[in-house]
């Protein structure tokens, strides 16, 4: 009987299906709707959470936490002996920090990793006194090694570490596995001055030589602290500062190239642009395009902002400089690099220039991202979610593992006042861009190496979500691998800051993919950059793996 059950069942639930022919019967299967999301043209804008220090200064540590660095001043974080923070770490999943004592002064300092991971901080400011102690930092080197128990502190080489005294210095990543410490002046000031200019670069940990002449520095005085320096693939440094570029040896000392000048406005501080070396990938064999943009007309407290951005191509034969405009006038811009190799700019103003007490207005509030494969005219994205905070002088910005992208900071007031115009600000922010909301899910990543060494191959657990149907977008393959290092964030300067695509190879299956690490260490130097899978155009959340000449490398 068992046989004619079963034909029986068949048999109703066949004729049950064949009479359902209308949205109101039973069993009748709704196909779900397209996803949408009201954020997925605009981003999202949130804020919460306060940093406890002004950030002038902030690096990611990790994939939970960021080290914020002001300078000796008042402060809403204290110690209980009542002496203001002027660092913390902050815990990006509960908006919590952990103020972290100082004994010199890091007021417009740089900063770098090595490639053990530690956290070098350089140069500083005067001695200050009062309920904000601090040493004199001009000469200072501060080490802090990243961890994830709450026990990690500043290290200090309080005076005589570096060779010369350096306020506004540069610092960017070498391929070496140690940082190159450029430029700066002697003491503070509003521009630098001959008498106080450090034409020089050195290195740290220190190299023999010493401190070495830059007359670069010289040339573009006097608008030549904070200069944009960038490693190229072929080893050489891009050098940046005023209206001019070089292409330079640092380890022979000499000019290699000289590049046309930008047009437009003076683009280096106190006329403070944005500058971004775009995405490197090896479909064009890793040639480099430097993207500058904003800056101001001159040091007058209502001067124009600059609205133009230019974009050169290393790679060309006779570079020069394309023009665009950066849509709003903008001055002291912040530019990170997104996740899916976008350039997001935040914060800045309208007029007048970088300083303190009243010398920049009208804040921009508008974030614009730019992509950098678009045709020139078609490369801007406006219309996003903006912000109310007022975000100018000293505001800083870093892109998150999850594909945020944390914003902070604005002090333009000396001392700090919480009541001002534009006010000293403690309030974080969190910008969702666009990408986070194509789709219902992101693509999972996981067996991601801690650390892998020069062109090794190596293979990760993947699972797409409801990307895994998607398999073309505009002509190209719709998975894409990246490693991005969101770099040391103040000023306007994302020092070190690096975005490279990576070869890859995903399985049949769509379950693994088989990476490449970048080749050379002149790719991307040694140390710590957060790996992404991206599926049309929606990125995994980034995970922290770091690129060594050697597993052993690596002490953290």
């Amino acid at each position: 009987m068992k046989p004619l059950l079963s034909l029986s069942v068949v048999a109703a639930v066949s004729c049950t299906m064949a009479q359902i022919t209308t949205n109101e019967a039973p069993f009748f299967w709704v196909q779900p709707p397209p996803f949408s999301s009201p954020y997925s043209a605009t981003g999202r804008m949130e804020e919460y959470g306060r940093t406890g220090v002004a950030a002038m200064h902030a690096v990611l540590l990790n994939e939970k936490t960021i080290l914020i660095i002001d300078k000796a001043e008042w402060n809403e974080a204290q110690f209980d002996s009542g002496q203001s923070a002027f660092s913390v770490v902050f815990d990006i999943e509960t908006s919590d920090y952990r103020a972290l004592p100082l004994q010199t002064n890091t007021f417009c300092s740089a900063g770098g990793f090595l490639s053990n991971g530690t956290l070098i901080s350089t140069g500083g400011g005067e001695k200050r006194g009062r309920t904000w102690k601090a040493e004199a930092g001009w000469q200072s080197i501060r080490h802090f090694t990243p961890c994830t128990d709450a026990t990690c502190e500043w290290h200090e080489y309080t005076t005589g570490a570096m060779r010369n005294n350096r306020w506004y210095p540069t610092v960017e990543q070498l391929p070496e596995g140690d940082i190159i410490i450029v430029g700066g002046s002697t003491k503070g000031t509003a521009v630098n001055r001959e008498e106080i200019n450090v034409p020089s670069y050195e290195f740290w940990p220190p190299r023999e030589g010493g401190e070495i002449h830059l007359p670069f520095l010289v040339e573009t005085m006097p608008f030549n602290l904070y200069p944009f320096v960038f490693v190229l693939p072929d080893g050489h440094l891009f050098m940046f500062a005023n209206h001019e570029s070089i292409i330079f040896d640092y380890n022979n000392n000499r000019v290699v190239k000289r590049l046309p000048a930008i047009p437009g406005a003076t683009r280096t501080y106190p006329l403070t642009s944005g500058a971004v070396m775009l995405p490197l990938d090896p479909a064009n064999n890793y040639t480099v395009e430097i993207l500058i943009c904003g800056g101001s007309e001159k040091m007058k407290n209502n001067s124009k902002a600059d609205a133009t951005c230019g974009r050169i191509n290393l790679g060309d034969e006779s570079p020069t400089w394309e023009m665009d405009t950066f849509v709003y006038p903008r001055l002291m811009p912040d530019g990170v690099l997104l996740p899916d190799g976008s350039v997001l700019w935040v914060n800045g103003c309208q007029r007048g220039w970088a300083g303190y007490n009243r010398r920049n207005h009208d804040p921009t509030f508008n974030p614009i991202i730019y992509t950098p494969e678009h045709k020139h005219g078609e490369r801007w994205t406006t219309g996003l979610a903006n912000t109310t905070i007022a975000r100018m002088y000293h505001s800083v910005a870093l892109t998150l593992p999850d594909g945020r992208v944390w914003i902070a900071g604005s002090n333009n007031v000396d001392p700090p006042d919480v009541l001002a115009e534009y006010p000293t600000e403690f309030r974080v922010e969190y910008f969702s861009p666009p990408y986070l909301f194509k789709h219902p899910t992101k693509p999972l990543v996981s067996n991601v190496p801690r650390v892998v060494v020069y062109g090794q191959r190596f293979e990760i657990q993947l699972n797409l979500g409801t990307c895994e149907a998607v398999e073309e977008e505009k002509g190209r393959s719709a998975i894409k691998v990246a490693l991005l290092r969101p770099g040391f964030s103040t000023h306007s300067m994302h020092m070190s800051q690096r975005y490279v695509v990576l070869r890859h190879t995903l399985a049949d299956d769509n379950q693994s993919i088989e990476i490449e690490a970048p080749p050379r260490a002149t790719i991307f130097p040694p140390g710590a950059g957060f790996l992404y899978v991206l599926c049309g155009g929606v990125p995994s959340v980034g995970v922290e793996m770091f690129v060594e000449k050697d597993l052993q490398d690596l002490a953290i």
